[in-house]
């Protein structure tokens, strides 16, 4: 009975969010980026809660109740990065060595740069388009180098520090504009093949890891859910024994994170994120 209510109470919980999401009216173009960040916290939150009462409900432990909120957290947020559809790190990569081949090609001494950004920007590819078309709005009422610095900001990754450092230099007539886009090109592809490499050797990694963690929270499941009242699971009740719960929980997050730091690609540094402006700056 008890299970049964604190499902409730999270259907409850996730009923009220929906409907809180639906009734509400579009934000303004101002607060989409607020909008979109509320949202990208309101369901793992939600998640956090419906998983901390159901983790109480069942065992009566307050480490209990908070495993429960960090795996809800952890579980909401991994299913929003599956679902999101946003541009991956790879196809980012690829997106931008496309468009160097597209602004290479278009490039003629009557359009210059700035005019063939502009007419790349409805043909560029699908993961940076977005932030190709604010660059060629920008360009219309920013300097040049201001509105190349916020366009890196936005692509947020070292190779397009690189396109964007080759773009300031085109706009200062430079003759080996297309030589240095074909260059770019190819060393952006490069990087791409060479983390589709690394991404294949570490797909057994990811493998081991998920079938790790799901088999450890299965098993550790079972136990409290079929063995609630056995001696062996009534030794936790007390203080003592939670503190030892929340030592085992502390050791089993930390290795699950370490297992998933394994599978994944660390970001270089970028080189232009120092001088990069604020949309706030610019507009001043």
């Amino acid at each position: 009975m008890a299970l049964l209510v604190g499902v409730l109470a999270g259907v409850a919980a996730l009923g009220l969010v929906g409907l809180w999401s639906a009734w509400t009216d579009e934000p303004p173009a101002a607060s989409v980026r607020t909008r979109r960040d509320w949202n990208a916290y309101a369901w793992p939150t939600t998640g956090a809660i419906v998983g901390g009462v159901i983790a109480f409900v069942t065992t009566g432990w307050v480490v209990g109740a908070a495993a429960g909120a960090a795996l809800g957290w952890v579980a909401v947020r991994a299913l929003q990065r599956r679902s999101s559809g946003a541009p991956n790190d790879q196809a980012r990569i690829e997106a931008l060595a496309s468009w160097c081949e597209q602004l290479r090609d278009l490039l003629s001494a009557e359009h210059g740069i700035i005019g063939t950004i502009t007419a790349t920007a409805r043909t560029a590819p699908d993961a940076i388009r977005p932030e190709v078309e604010r660059l060629a709005a920008r360009l219309s009422r920013q300097s040049p180098e201001a509105a190349v610095r916020n366009f890196a900001a936005e692509i947020d990754d070292p190779s397009g520090d690189l396109i964007a450092s080759v773009l300031v230099l085109a706009m200062s007539r430079s003759s080996r504009t297309s030589e240095l886009l074909s260059e770019l090109a190819l060393t952006i592809r490069d990087r791409a093949a060479m983390r589709l490499r690394v991404d294949a050797d570490r797909a057994g990694q990811r493998g081991e890891a998920r079938f790790v963690i799901l088999f450890s929270a299965a098993a550790i499941g079972g136990v409290v859910v079929f063995g609630r009242n056995s001696d062996f699971l009534n030794a936790y009740d007390d203080a003592t024994g939670q503190l030892v719960l929340a030592l085992v929980a502390g050791f089993f997050a930390i290795g699950g994170r370490w297992l998933a730091r394994l599978t994944r690609f660390d970001r270089p540094a970028r080189f232009l994120a120092v001088g990069a402006l604020s949309d706030e700056e610019v507009d001043r």
